[in-house]
């Protein structure tokens, strides 16, 4: 599903990144990424430190919980080409998350866990809104690309400014259905991608700076959506493609080619009109 999510990305020009798992802590918090949330949860699961690294000065160091810190911090320091922006950048990779389950039944099982796989997009773009709001509205078509292939019923939120990060001046969520979630506050709706304009908030913290043509230096704005959360969108997929009468589950023809084709998977034991519905394969991969 992450392969799918990447190439619909590169696709559209973006440029795929492998991004480390560790990250500096400092990079983390001038990205807005804070060690407890407003709720005071846990976010970050940071690594123990020796005393001798503390005492020389070390920079403390954390497992990520999204590609976006350390792609944002692939530019801490440096001067971007104003000719080159906007870079836009996508990767996949594990990240790993303190506060899962801790908010009760709403966030239990493969809603919201510790560690999972996601695709994140990350751009800089010139310092004005016009330009960080076109690479911002070509993420959300990336995500919607994405959810419509995989036949999720969707809306999408223009999220209030107390739901929005630190850093985020701008927020836009697209949540799916989940038949398990209906009898919850949101009537079975759940976040399943998101996308977020920071304005200058993280380049200003990690003195990313860029030159104005005619003009002084100034800060890239940056933007970063997730294009795919695997845990999360494998459940909407889980639940959306039951049918109870075979015990099956469809899969989207966008995946099957990563599914030997499969059109369902699962299935009752051998033998029963169930699994033979499960184990019809097309004659050839769509």
């Amino acid at each position: 599903m992450g392969l799918y999510a990447l190439g619909v990305a590169t696709r559209r020009g973006w440029t795929p990144v492998s991004p480390p798992t560790l990250v500096y802590g400092h990079i983390g918090a001038a990205c807005g990424f804070h060690p407890r949330d407003q709720h005071g949860e846990q976010q970050v699961y940071a690594l123990a430190q020796s005393q001798a690294d503390a005492d020389r000065g070390a920079p403390a160091r954390c497992l990520a919980g999204t590609s976006e810190i350390a792609l944002a911090g692939m530019a801490a320091g440096a001067t971007l080409d104003a000719q080159d922006l906007p870079l836009r950048r996508v990767a996949v990779s594990r990240c790993y998350r303190a506060e899962a389950g801790a908010r009760g039944l709403d966030t239990k099982g493969l809603y919201r866990v510790h560690e999972f796989t996601k695709v994140e997009m990350f751009a800089w773009t010139a310092p004005d809104r016009p330009a960080a709001r076109a690479v911002l509205d070509d993420m959300l078509a990336v995500q919607a690309d994405i959810l419509a292939a995989l036949g999720l019923p969707c809306r999408v939120l223009a999220m209030p400014a107390h739901d929005l990060g630190a850093s985020a001046t701008l927020k836009v969520d697209v949540e799916a259905y989940f038949p398990s979630r209906r009898q919850l506050a949101n009537g079975g709706w759940g976040e399943v991608t998101s996308a977020s304009l920071c304005a200058d908030y993280q380049a200003r913290r990690l003195a990313t700076r860029t030159r104005i043509p005619g003009g002084p230096m100034a800060f890239p704005y940056t933007a970063n959506a997730t294009a795919l959360a695997v845990p999360r969108v494998l459940a909407a997929l889980l639940e959306n493609g039951w049918d109870e009468e075979t015990a099956t589950v469809a899969v989207p023809e966008c995946l099957r080619p990563w599914m030997d084709g499969k059109h369902k998977i699962g299935g009752r034991k051998r033998g029963t009109r169930a699994s033979a519905a499960a184990d019809e394969q097309p004659s050839s991969v769509p």
